[in-house]
């Protein structure tokens, strides 16, 4: 596939890769672009520092225009012509078949997830859970069979595929190392595109695919302590930061655990001994699983407060089964 004299890109998107190549086409000035974005999309934050999609974009002088609904837009759909392509970086939109026909293949979307074998969402947190650590980029043509979230079956027209570092445990590992392979894989695009690049574009295999739906922290995430240990440590860095952590009991209330390491220098416990603190050494809690112990560092109250120096030894982390049951059993449409 050759998209022919490319001269006007549309970035579609409230990340930080749609902010960072906005700025790299700025600043490069190899194509003129517009870049639209939703309203929720602002106060992203895009950085650890607190740096918002909307902060960025006036600190470095980049216009955008907001919009609650993509296919309506006059401004969107004006500025589209046989020169203009248009790159989806996590819109907040779907496309309807008339938008999608305008473009005629050249509506693209930045799919950072292996495909087809992640389709759904949560994508790193069911990643951490079976321990996967291959990442990949892809862009993919836009076609008017796609299910935001659900179902992706465009054509893939470049593809890369990545290892994360050992060190990444939790979805902010995840995310951080992804978007700045994310960020290297789109400019390299738009370099190619300027120079008239040639593309062979594939279909995806579906003998291959894999469905994980959505989730949703507060909803789904109950810790069964009976687990085996290292299942509860992935379930814990599962749903670490950015999320609230995942849930559990203990002295009658709520609370919700992150921060945890699997050891085994204590040994193996007895079932009965599962989730009781036994020890606490320099703040952290080391608590009874079947083939070892976990250590906690962080847990909070249900308004994030934390309440971890209240706790003590012989305290008892527990879930009620039926909170395990509906996490298991509620699913999150959106």
């Amino acid at each position: 596939m050759k998209f022919g004299n490319i001269s006007h890109v549309i970035l579609l998107g409230g990340s930080r890769c749609t902010a960072e190549l906005a700025l790299y086409i700025k600043q490069s000035g190899i194509l003129r672009f517009d870049l639209f974005t939703a309203p929720r999309q602002l106060s992203d934050i895009i950085y650890p520092s607190g740096l918002t999609f909307e902060g960025y974009l006036r600190q470095n002088e980049i216009e955008y225009i907001v919009t609650e609904d993509i296919n309506l837009c006059d401004s969107f759909l004006n500025s589209i012509t046989e020169n203009s392509l248009a790159i989806g970086l996590g819109e907040a939109w779907s496309f309807k078949p008339e938008v999608i026909t305008l473009f005629e293949g050249r509506l693209i979307d930045l799919m950072g997830i292996r495909l087809p074998q992640y389709r759904g969402g949560a994508h790193y947190t069911w990643q951490i859970l079976r321990g996967n650590k291959i990442g990949a980029c892809n862009l993919q043509v836009i076609n008017d069979e796609m299910i935001q979230g659900v179902f992706d079956s465009g054509e893939i027209i470049k593809f890369k595929e990545y290892l994360f570092p050992n060190e990444a445990r939790i979805p902010d590992d995840y995310f951080a190392f992804a978007t700045s392979q994310e960020i290297l894989f789109i400019k390299e695009f738009i370099d190619e595109i300027s120079a008239g690049h040639h593309f062979h574009t594939f279909k995806l295999q579906e003998n291959f695919s894999m469905y994980f739906p959505r989730l949703h922290t507060l909803k789904n995430a109950f810790i069964d302590w009976q687990w085996d240990s290292l299942d509860i440590e992935k379930f814990v860095c599962a749903f670490d930061d950015p999320y609230a952590g995942v849930s559990t009991q203990i002295n009658g209330k709520m609370v919700r655990i992150k921060k945890a390491r699997f050891e085994t220098n204590d040994g193996p416990f007895h079932p009965f001994q599962c989730g009781l603190i036994y020890k606490i050494y320099q703040g952290n809690l080391y608590v009874s699983t079947r083939q070892g112990t976990i250590i906690l560092s962080e847990v909070n109250d249900t308004s994030g407060n934390a309440v971890i120096h209240e706790l003590r030894t012989g305290d008892r982390f527990f879930t009620p089964q039926e909170w395990i049951e509906n996490g298991l059993t509620t699913k999150i449409e959106y």
